[in-house]
């Protein structure tokens, strides 16, 4: 019997556009970028990021990382890149949008009503759960919120899944987790004794960024919309 659903967070439940906000961010401390150059820049920048280097720094220094990588290919470097990485940090939350997908409250307070248990792990901090989940809506859902630095690992090793479970109060295969990325989120979770379940969502500009496009295993179990978890609920409820 299942008794818990848990999820990933970004490109799951919620989107935002990146590209966007740098873009703006840069634009308040004076550099003038054209939305193609930062989408370019995003993307090249996000390719050459090895976050398996950057483990088990805190979240400022981790994204004042990533930063510093994605302004390289915008032209900046050293010391000044160092900095305006920093003030991209200071800034992020005042000019960052995330938006919650089509079906997902509905799904969410469905889910609550049935009586099963609902988590989150997500490859971001913390502190980016507790910024987003209020800006969307969805912080009365979740009876356990998992970031990286919660367990100090990121999906998908076995420790955050395996903290989340024991923090729900059910065995592996007692619950279902849905996500976005097929290495992290669908074998991470199954690796465990999760039962998974990837969600193939159409993206287009930044967000192809974050999706999963590799070619996957014919069989996998997959959806389109987050609804659609019900599909498999029933098909499995004895």
């Amino acid at each position: 019997m299942i008794k818990a659903v848990l999820f990933d967070l970004g490109n799951t439940l919620v989107y935002s556009n990146a590209e966007d906000a740098f873009q703006r961010i840069l634009a308040e401390q004076g550099f003038a970028k054209p939305i193609r150059e930062v989408r370019n820049a995003l993307i090249k920048g996000n390719r050459e990021f090895d976050i398996d280097r950057h483990e088990g720094l805190s979240a400022n220094e981790f994204y004042t990382q990533w930063n510093i990588v994605q302004l390289k290919h915008l032209g900046f470097e050293g010391l000044e890149a160092r900095k305006l990485a920093k003030g991209i940090n200071t800034q992020w939350w005042k000019f960052a949008k995330f938006h919650v997908y089509p079906q997902v409250k509905g799904t969410l307070q469905r889910l609550k009503r049935t009586g099963l248990k609902l988590g989150l792990i997500t490859g971001g901090f913390e502190e980016d759960i507790e910024m987003i989940l209020p800006k969307t809506g969805l912080d009365k859902f979740f009876d356990v919120k998992v970031g990286v630095n919660t367990t100090g690992k990121r999906k998908p090793h076995p420790k955050a899944f395996r903290y989340a479970l024991k923090q729900l109060g059910v065995k592996p295969h007692e619950a279902i987790f849905v996500g976005d990325n097929f290495e992290a989120d669908y074998m991470g979770a199954q690796k465990v004794g999760m039962m998974s379940v990837l969600i193939k969502r159409k993206s287009s500009g930044i967000q192809r960024l974050y999706t999963d496009s590799r070619k996957l295993p014919h069989k996998i179990r997959t959806i389109e919309k987050l609804d659609e978890i019900f599909d498999i609920l029933n098909e499995i409820s004895p």
